[in-house]
C-alpha cells in the first residue's frame, strides 16, 4: 500500500514529462565531426607521434652515450639531448601555424647547433670522441 499519494503522482509527472525510464537507456549521439575538425586532430595526432619518435629516439641515444669520466659521459649525452631539442624544434616548423613558435624554433636550432659544435671541441680537447 502506498502510504504517500503525493510521490506517487509526483514520479507520474516526471515520467510522463520525460519519457519514463527508456531516456536512461537511449545512446546519446555524438555530433558528427566537420571535415575541417578531422583535419585538425589528424593533424595534431600526427604531431604527437612525430614528438614521441623524436623523443624515443632521443632517449635511446643519449642512454647509448657512456664513457668512463662523468664530464666526457655527460657531454655525450648532452649532445644527443640537444640533437633531440633541433628535432622536436623540426616538427614545429613542419607541422607548427603559430609564426612566433616558429621563430622560437629556429632560434633552438640555432642555439643547439651551436652548443652541440662547443660540446663536441670540448670532448676532443678532452680525450673524448664525438660520437654521430
Amino acid at each position: 500500500m502506498i502510504k504517500n499519494p503525493m510521490t506517487v503522482a509526483t514520479m507520474a509527472l516526471i515520467l510522463g514529462l520525460t519519457g519514463g525510464a527508456s531516456i536512461a537507456q537511449q545512446p546519446t549521439q555524438q555530433p558528427a565531426k566537420q571535415p575541417a575538425q578531422q583535419s585538425a586532430m589528424d593533424h595534431g595526432q600526427a604531431s604527437m607521434n612525430d614528438y614521441k619518435m623524436a623523443m624515443d629516439k632521443m632517449q635511446q641515444a643519449m642512454m647509448a652515450q657512456n664513457d668512463a669520466d662523468v664530464d666526457r659521459a655527460w657531454a655525450l649525452k648532452m649532445i644527443e639531448h640537444h640533437r633531440g631539442a633541433i628535432a622536436m624544434s623540426e616538427i614545429v616548423l613542419k607541422r607548427g601555424d603559430d609564426a612566433d613558435a616558429k621563430k622560437m624554433a629556429r632560434k633552438t636550432i640555432d642555439m643547439q647547433t651551436k652548443d652541440i659544435a662547443e660540446l663536441e671541441a670540448w670532448l676532443t680537447a678532452h680525450g673524448g670522441k664525438p660520437k654521430s
